[in-house]
């Protein structure tokens, strides 16, 4: 222990993602002098989780490369990993949490960095063997040694973790069958052409996709394969199923202790939880975002950093409010897909450029508003979009729809407000809204 504790000393994580490593890092950078200890439930320093589904499953890189901080990084930042260990108690009232080894750790401020798991399938087989998700190092480990005998997979999900790893099983000379529940691909993000393009990349490759599935149950034949059964007598096999159908927030912990949880830990714009003691951040919180106008629970890897970012800054007393435009990036063959705010209510969507070129963008308005844009292998639209978003800028259909306007014109007249969103009102909780990285 740091000696000549006071409050504020002893600052405990719970939780091992990019939001954790993230956090101490910018605790330590404005001045938290105390001690650090960071616990995850797996044998691993925190690790980016999107290449899982991309080069650590086609055995590109390993696991050191996954690091989202090089292992000297904690001895500089002096934090103490207890690795492989799980926080099963948190006591508020006497500062502390207890260990699955019965040990306890005392603290100042704790800091909930939780995350998610994958949320699994509700129907009769869903424990058969070779029944795969991908959220985990420990995930692909289990799956990656029964590839070089798999000739068919079936994919669960048309969300980013289905299109990504279809398209990598696929690139590994691997049948795919891509099982998706709604009318199109990435349906909470796309609409349109986007959608289009999508579909039509992931056929060109081979990819059988079949969309309004509804999953009912998966059995197991005599040679071993499995078989997913939809709904209307569709059946489909393979050597290996992968379900790719959302997440769950990992409130558990918060919501025994008494912390107000919502679809995921209720925070404000400071990461702050309803015990002024405790932040939480990343893909378990619920928080207040002005630019979309409501609370919302994000899966992405650039909510997991900010708002790590901003629980870092409260834990040492610095105010540094998350109000950031929501955005997320894929990459599928040869394209990479990049989206920026929330585009659900959108009533028009404009086309820039042509679908035909590889290279185009789409953009969601509702009553003339800009909502969002989604963008293939348009890495400046996106930007600009994003800072037009985070602005408040207005960007007129015409204007976003002509690909020689300039649009840094818009972003000249950004307007920087300041904004308040409470904590959610018995009408807010009934609107429960997630998107991310599914």
């Amino acid at each position: 222990m740091t000696e000549g504790k006071a409050p504020g000393d002893c600052l405990v994580v719970v939780g091992g993602g990019q939001a954790a490593a993230q956090l101490v890092e910018v605790a330590r950078q404005n001045g938290f002098a105390g001690q650090i200890t960071l616990v995850s439930d797996e044998e691993f320093l925190p690790y980016q989780r999107p290449p899982l589904s991309k080069q650590y499953l086609n055995g590109v890189h390993d696991t050191d490369w996954l690091l989202y901080r090089p292992r000297e990084f904690y001895s500089k930042f002096r934090v103490d990993a207890l690795l492989g260990r799980r926080v099963e108690e948190i006591d508020r009232e006497n500062r502390r949490v207890k260990m699955n080894d019965g040990s306890i750790l005392a603290y100042d401020k704790l800091a909930l960095t939780t995350g998610t798991r994958a949320r699994m399938l509700e129907v009769p087989g869903r424990d058969l063997d070779r029944i795969y998700s991908i959220r985990t190092i420990a995930d692909v480990e289990r799956l990656r040694p029964q590839l070089p005998s798999v000739k068919r997979a079936v994919i669960i999900g048309a969300g980013f973790i289905g299109l990504e790893t279809g398209a990598v099983l696929t690139q590994m000379g691997i049948d795919v069958v891509l099982l998706g529940s709604s009318t199109r691909l990435l349906p909470r993000i796309v609409a349109g052409d986007m959608a289009e393009f999508l579909l039509d990349q992931h056929l060109k490759q081979g990819v059988e996709v079949v969309l309004n599935a509804q999953v009912i149950a998966i059995d197991q034949q005599d040679d071993g394969q499995l078989t997913v059964h939809v709904a209307g007598g569709g059946s489909y096999a393979g050597d290996v199923v992968l379900v790719g159908i959302g997440a769950i927030a990992n409130v558990e912990l918060a919501e025994a202790c008494g912390l107000q949880c919502d679809n995921g830990i209720v925070v404000d714009e400071f990461a702050t939880t309803s015990d002024p003691n405790i932040v939480a951040a990343g893909d378990c919180t619920n928080h207040p975002n002005p630019l979309v106008g409501r609370r919302i629970r994000l899966e992405t890897v650039h909510n997991a950093v900010e708002q790590g970012r901003t629980a870092g800054a409260t834990i040492a007393g610095v105010n540094l409010p998350y109000i950031q435009t929501p955005w997320v990036w894929s990459d599928q063959y040869k394209f990479r897909f990049q989206s920026a705010g929330i585009a659900e209510g959108f009533d028009t969507t404009v086309l820039r450029g042509t679908v035909g070129s590889g290279k185009f963008s789409v953009f969601y308005y509702v009553e003339g508003k800009l909502l969002a844009v989604s963008c293939i292998n348009q890495p400046h639209i996106f930007a600009a979009v994003r800072r037009i978003l985070n602005g408040q800028a207005e960007l007129k259909p015409e204007e976003a729809a002509d690909p020689l306007f300039d649009l840094s014109r818009v972003q000249s007249k950004m307007n920087y407000l300041e904004f308040d969103i409470p904590w959610p009102t018995k009408e807010e909780k009934g609107r429960r809204l997630t998107w991310g990285h599914d």
